[in-house]
């Protein structure tokens, strides 16, 4: 027979191990970047809409009859108002209005102490942009607030100096960005994730993670076209740095600082031309660990559940090695003694002392067949079902045969009644077939609430035939309402049928015998107490009553019943506990968490 080393088995649970991590880790990475897609994808939209909505916007106030009006005539104080008016119906930070000088003629924030009014912004490129004629987009802080902002610009013409060309006026929106990075949260579902959007130098222009702003993803200083976007700030590296999945090195993962820590991210990039910016979902890769662990935990549970049933049937094919030895051993014997007592046979007249001592070898022999006999029965419940279904047999057998003669004889008012006596001995034979079918099939592995009473009363049914058979009477006690639990209905019915066969068998010596099971509900549990009235459990005993391989039984039984009974009990949150009972027998006790009323 073969017998794998731990050597071998542990070699084979390790490189199963490490193949289901690899592929795991490959389907989990592949998972998390097709959500963080998603997640970039509906990111980049909210902020092509949030920003870009009010890039035209210069270009059609600059049309406005009153604006004209007020710049021709020099009416700065109503062109503030007006101004003021527009920035809170559409929404951005501030709207001002830049001559052909580069000095702020009117603001919005006029009244503020950051007003713009007077400043010189010639040098900007939005600025100079518009003064060429076209259209102005620009990133940058603010020259006054310092604050982060995208500014776009449009060439102010009067409607007399059209005809030359000139530009008279700039006007100027400013959009603020911090409000964005504030509802992406909500807006783009990133849900533990993070972004960042990164400008044309790798610079870290927007991000939802304050200490990331403003700094770069790599060493290189910023170029002389790019600093002026944030006036003297330093923009300094992050040190972020990118490492590659240990397991799937075609994964690459980025390492950000974060807090005190650093942490590693999945990284997904799209680009945001119209803006010149990259944007980059950031997942943390610590949900793709949890899974995986889950992934191998699962795994080993799995690997220890095919060495246990590889040892099981190990174990079965070694105690039937051994009976087939007991009995080979035992035809010898006997064909031995056999031919003792055939040589001995001949002066059993002369030496009646050596055919006493032949009789008393033959008894011995046949108390060992006996002993032999006794160790190859196994299971109770099948010699009662064997009963009573030849007992309807029989009786179908007499009834075909009256039947037969009372329709040759034409009597069909009896042949009627015999009919339908035939259908109830049918109808007994299917219930009892029926509940040894529903006991045997296999169980689906779901929970579901389960009926505890329904649950017992199925139980019972199943070794019904066998108290019958022994005269054990079974006394319930089920409450009204019945509790329910979270579990696999076929499994514990398992665990109560095991508890009732080993019951019964603790009685199989008594006479007037009977077996209680009883339902109790307490606080937020259900008790199922089973108490026999044979010899109970040996003190010494009780301690490992649950531990596997180990059995009081002279015959049958690998000691596993009690142990696989106590681990599914376990497995739906309960316990299985056995005491003495103080009158008498043993008791057992399976508490199991009640389902609430509202979840049933």
């Amino acid at each position: 027979m073969f017998r794998p080393h731990r050597p071998a088995l542990m070699l084979l649970y390790l490189l199963l191990l490490l193949l289901t991590a690899a592929a795991c880790q490959h389907w989990i990475y592949q998972d998390l970047r097709a959500q963080a897609a998603s997640q970039s994808n509906n990111l980049a939209a909210f902020l092509r809409y949030s920003i870009g909505r009010h890039a035209t916007l210069p270009a059609k106030l600059g049309h406005s009859p009153l604006l004209q009006q007020w710049l021709a005539t020099s009416e700065i104080a109503a062109l503030n108002q007006y101004l003021a008016e527009l920035q809170q119906s559409a929404g951005v930070a501030d709207l001002y209005l830049v001559g052909n000088d580069g000095l702020v003629l009117a603001s919005s924030n006029s009244q503020d102490a950051t007003s713009y009014v007077g400043r010189n912004f010639g040098f900007r490129p939005y600025v100079q942009a518009a003064l060429a004629g076209n259209s102005g987009f620009y990133y940058a802080l603010g020259h006054t607030s310092g604050m982060r902002g995208v500014y776009y610009s449009a060439p102010l013409q009067q409607d007399a100096a059209k005809s030359t060309g000139a530009i008279d006026a700039v006007l100027v929106a400013k959009v603020d960005l911090e409000p964005l990075e504030l509802q992406q949260q909500q807006i783009a579902g990133l849900k533990g994730s993070h972004f960042i959007v990164t400008g044309q130098s790798n610079e870290i222009f927007l991000s939802d993670v304050p200490e990331w702003r403003l700094a770069k993803l790599d060493n290189a200083p910023l170029s002389s076209t790019e600093q002026p976007r944030y006036l003297t700030k330093a923009i300094t590296p992050l040190g972020q740095t990118e490492r590659r999945a240990l397991l799937t090195p075609w994964q690459q993962l980025w390492q950000m600082p974060l807090g005190a820590n650093r942490q590693n991210y999945l990284a997904q990039s799209q680009q945001l031309s119209e803006f010149g910016w990259q944007l980059t979902v950031l997942t943390p890769a610590t949900d793709a660990y949890q899974q995986l662990s889950a992934a191998l935990l699962l795994t080993t549970l799995l690997f220890v559940i095919l060495l246990l049933g590889w040892r099981l049937q190990r174990e079965r094919q070694k105690r039937t090695a051994q009976l087939e030895l007991h009995a080979r051993q035992l035809e010898q014997r006997v064909i031995a003694r056999t031919a003792d007592l055939a040589a001995s046979n001949q002066q059993l007249v002369a030496q009646i002392q050596q055919r006493e001592q032949t009789e008393t070898a033959l008894a011995q022999t046949e108390q060992e067949l006996v002993q032999a006999a006794k160790l190859a029965t196994i299971g109770s419940l099948s010699a009662s079902l064997n009963h009573e279904l030849n007992q309807p047999l029989t009786a179908l057998s007499s009834y075909s045969q009256t039947t037969a003669k009372m329709l040759d004889k034409a009597m069909y008012s009896e042949a009627k009644q015999n009919l339908q006596a035939m259908q109830q001995l049918i109808a007994r034979l299917s219930n009892i077939v029926a509940q040894f079918k529903d006991f045997s099939r296999k169980s689906a592995g779901k929970n579901q609430p389960v009926d505890i009473n329904k649950l017992v009363l199925d139980a019972v049914g199943l070794v019904h035939h066998q108290c019958q058979r022994q005269g054990v009477k079974v006394r319930l006690q089920l409450p009204d309402l019945a509790p329910q639990v979270l579990g696999d209905p076929i499994q514990l019915e398992q665990v109560l049928v095991n508890l009732l066969t080993n019951a019964l068998q603790a009685m199989q010596q008594q006479s007037d015998a009977s077996l209680a099971v009883a339902v109790k509900t307490t606080a937020g549990q259900v008790q199922i107490l089973l108490k026999d009235q044979g010899p109970g459990i040996e003190p010494h005993h009780l301690e490992r009553i649950f531990e596997a391989f180990f059995t009081t039984k002279q015959r049958d039984g690998l000691g596993l019943g009690l142990s696989i009974s106590q681990r599914i009990i376990q497995s739906f949150a309960g316990k299985l506990e056995v005491r003495n009972h103080p009158q008498g027998g043993a008791e057992f006790c399976v508490t199991l968490p009640l389902l609430p009323m509202e979840a049933c």
